[in-house]
């Protein structure tokens, strides 16, 4: 039945070692293909895997005897009789013939000689395992455990058709024997073609007989056999294309496989993976070799680190920075926006003759705005402001020219823009900036005669509410704290101010109230904060002061920031909101505040407002503007005194604390002055601990301590306090610092005093005062003095003698 199939569809039979093989029926994907793999073929198997091939199970004929005759099957359980042996052996002997024959036709699958192969499925089943060791060799698959037997394979690739005997189950099924006749044995081996059928030979011991079912096995087979042949082709096929395939990398590739490990992970997809997993130090120098130009920049560094040292010699510098120019020319944009090759040009820049500065300005001229916005390269352009040449300064602020609006907003350009007008710029060059703030029609058209928005408003009084309107617009997305820092913004806020009327004012007050604690250290930052004190509302006033808290002491101490609070306290009307929001801040860093310059006038305008001999008149012709504003109701007077009661006891405590150190200073002399002169309170505490300091022993000429009488601030303020007694005096008040200053100091001590110019300058102060109880006491001290007075030739002395011998003929001395 085999046979007869055979001619209608071809069966693959792999011929080797006396064994063959079945196409299995089920279709599988093929392995990938493996070098490792070892084909139990003499040419491997053309036409792809097959089932047997994953089991490697084979069939092995037993070997050869000397009786043709005879025919036998041998079991690995019980050896048969002689006649089946000497059949098989027959039949094995026949079979050797038909494969050398056979075995050299790979491809051409009709021609495959198959009159070895059993006719009947009666006929397969019959065939039973032999003795031998290689009938029972069993292998194991991929996944390590044993595959079945040839029994098993052909069982699994047939199936089991109705009727057939079931030999492959040794437990189950019986004994069968093929006919040992030698003429049918001859005819099954030579596949002579013949109508008998399992039907027609008789079967041994016994056996009874099953009818097959050829009709429904025949058309399964049919079908089987069909799909595995086609299969067969396909792979064949595709072998042949990847052998050539193969064939043609191996020529073509011979280069690529010599590449190094490195290389080949580099290119793999898992390239990023890898480069993540390397440390941090290796990963960023990977990253910098894959960059252009990366030699010449680690050679550009180099010759950067030797050139930016203090110790060269001048000649070698000029030497590198020739060699840097040729090596960095041309790539000079490129090297700008890094954070190292910026470095460089900013050295070659520094160190450079004016022609090199000449050759990197012109490559770069052109990338001006670009570079002021970049986090590196904008140090270069600030290399140009400081050390270019004036063309090239003026080159570099006129290329902002059109670009002013949007340099001021970014974070990096603004400090750019900051550094060329407020330190580089000249009159006219400012006008030309800020001129973009007043309308488009200023941002195409210059005016070179006008110096300030003042005189250009005098040439065209028309276009104010206009120029006004466009500052409005321009300057609202300006309020932000790392913008407000400038002093350009804040020039143009002051012009606006000084200029703005009633409700765009007040709009902007409004919108500014929120933000003026970083203007106020510049001129027009405070002086912008000064009007928005002035003519904001009260609710304007109170979150302005809220947004001072806790940056009191710091606005206390700056150079403007103090007139902020001088004109605070001229306009608030709320003096217990200013008492705890800003004099208790102040009060706690008294002595920090009161030993700095401009702090001290923040403590002197409270104690005397206005005073000339504190405050210059430009300061008070100022503040005077802010005297008529709209909002301020109670009176300037009432004002002041409630500010000064609540500021008077900690001062005078302050100078009981510190007497030593605020009557030896020049700095602290006005202050103490000040408070002991205009504090609400009692001042005897006060007056004492600096007569104390008066009544130490005096030494003369002692550098290393100097008595209060002869040091240079001391002295004054012996003085200061003596003539202030005159005011006391007219005004009834019962502590005078001289009385103080006499009942103080021993006995004898004025004596001391007049050894010195300035020792006698006090004494004369304290006789010129006209008081009785305190020229009493001086002429009785001064008793036997006139003699000595006479004998000294310094100024002082003379101008005391003086003043006794007037004194004489009313005292006796």
């Amino acid at each position: 039945m085999v046979h007869l199939l055979m001619k209608n569809e071809p069966m693959k039979y792999k011929m080797e070692d006396s064994s063959f093989e079945e196409e299995p029926t089920r279709t599988r994907r093929r392995p990938p293909r493996s070098k490792s793999r070892k084909h139990t073929g003499i040419r491997g198997n053309p036409e792809g895997d097959s089932l047997y091939h994953k089991q490697q199970n084979k069939i092995v004929a037993p070997p050869n005897t000397d009786n043709d005759d005879s025919f036998e099957v041998q079991s690995p359980r019980k050896r048969k009789k002689n006649v089946e042996q000497d059949a098989t052996e027959v039949m094995e002997k026949r079979h050797m013939m038909k494969k050398k024959k056979s075995m050299y036709s790979d491809t051409d699958l009709s021609s495959l000689d198959v009159t070895d192969t059993p006719d009947t499925l009666s006929q397969i089943s019959a065939i039973a395992p032999v003795s031998d060791m290689s009938m029972m060799t069993t292998f194991r698959n991929p996944r390590g455990r044993h595959d079945m037997t040839w029994e098993k394979a052909v069982q699994k690739a047939r199936g089991q058709p109705d009727g057939a005997e079931r030999s492959f189950n040794r437990k189950k099924s019986s004994k069968v024997m093929i006919q040992n006749r030698p003429e049918v044995i001859r005819e099954v081996a030579e596949g002579v073609e013949s109508d008998k059928s399992v039907e027609n030979i008789p079967a041994v011991a016994n056996v009874p007989e099953e009818k097959p079912q050829p009709l429904e096995r025949r058309k399964s087979i049919k079908v089987k056999i069909k799909r595995a042949a086609s299969n067969a082709a396909g792979k064949l096929k595709t072998l042949k294309t990847k052998k050539q395939l193969n064939e043609s990398r191996t020529t073509l590739g011979l280069k690529k496989k010599r590449l190094d490990e490195s290389q080949k992970e580099e290119r793999s997809e898992s390239k990023k993976t890898k480069l993540k997993e390397l440390p941090f130090k290796e990963r960023k120098k990977v990253r910098k070799m894959l960059k252009n130009n990366f030699e010449a920049i680690q050679r550009s560094k180099k010759i950067w680190e030797d050139l930016r040292r203090q110790d060269v010699p001048e000649n070698k510098r000029i030497a590198m920075c020739d060699e840097l120019l040729e090596m960095v020319k041309g790539n000079m944009k490129e090297f700008a926006f890094a954070h190292d090759t910026a470095r460089v040009l900013q050295c070659l820049i520094q160190y450079g003759s004016p022609t090199q500065r000449d050759v990197v300005y012109q490559e770069i001229k052109d990338q001006i705005v670009l570079m002021s916005k970049s986090k590196y390269a904008k140090f270069l352009v600030k290399k140009f402001l400081i050390y270019g040449s004036k063309p090239m300064k003026n080159g570099v602020i006129k290329s902002f020219h059109g670009s002013i609006r949007k340099l001021v907003r970014h974070t990096e350009a603004c400090e750019v823009v900051e550094l060329a007008y407020n330190d580089y710029a000249n009159a006219g060059q400012r006008l030309s900036l800020l001129e973009e703030f007043y309308g488009p029609s200023f941002t195409f058209f210059k005016t070179p005669d006008t110096r300030s928005l003042d005189q250009l408003l005098l040439v065209q009084p028309d276009k104010k509410e206009m120029i006004l309107s466009n500052m409005k617009e321009a300057l609202l997305p300006l309020i932000d704290k790392t913008i407000l820092g400038h002093s350009m913004v804040h020039k143009i806020f002051y012009e606006f101010f000084a200029h703005a009327r009633d409700k765009m004012r007040s709009d902007m007050i409004e919108s500014l109230r929120e933000h003026l604690v970083h203007m106020i250290h510049t001129r027009d930052g405070a002086r912008s904060a000064m009007y928005c004190l002035w003519y904001g509302t009260s609710k304007d006033r109170k979150v302005i002061m809220k947004t001072f808290k806790t940056h009191v002491t710091k606005i206390c101490k700056d150079e403007y920031g103090y007139l902020v609070l001088i004109a605070m306290f001229d306009v608030v009307d709320d003096t217990k909101l200013v008492g705890k929001i800003i004099l208790e801040e102040m009060l706690k860093s008294l002595n920090e505040i009161a030993q700095n310059q401009h702090g001290r006038k923040v403590f002197q305008y409270i104690l005397c407002p206005r005073d000339p001999h504190f405050f210059q008149p430009d300061i008070v012709r100022v503040l005077k503007e802010g005297d008529n504003n709209p909002h301020s109701k109670k009176d300037s007077t009432v004002r002041y005194k409630e500010l000064l009661t609540m500021v008077s006891p900690p001062l005078l405590q302050y100078i009981v604390d510190h007497a030593r150190d605020l009557v030896l200073e020049n700095g602290s002399l006005l202050l103490v002055l000040s408070i002991l002169n205009h504090a609400i309170g009692d001042p005897s505490d006060a007056m004492k601990a600096v007569a104390e300091i008066a009544a130490e022993p005096f030494l003369v000429g002692s550098l290393e301590n100097q008595h209060i009488v002869e040091h240079p601030a001391g002295h004054l303020t012996l003085k200061h306090l003596i003539q202030k007694d005159r005011d006391r005096i007219q005004a009834r008040q019962s502590v005078l610092f001289s009385q103080v200053l006499l009942q103080t100091i021993k006995e004898g001590a004025l004596k001391s005093w007049a050894a010195c110019n300035r020792g006698c300058f006090t004494l004369l102060f304290l006789l010129e005062l006209d008081h009785p109880d305190v020229t009493d006491s001086v002429i009785s001290q001064m008793c036997g003095i006139r003699s000595s007075l006479k004998k000294m030739t310094f100024r002082g002395a003379q101008i005391l003698l003086q003043k006794l011998d007037t004194l004489s003929g009313e005292y006796k001395l």
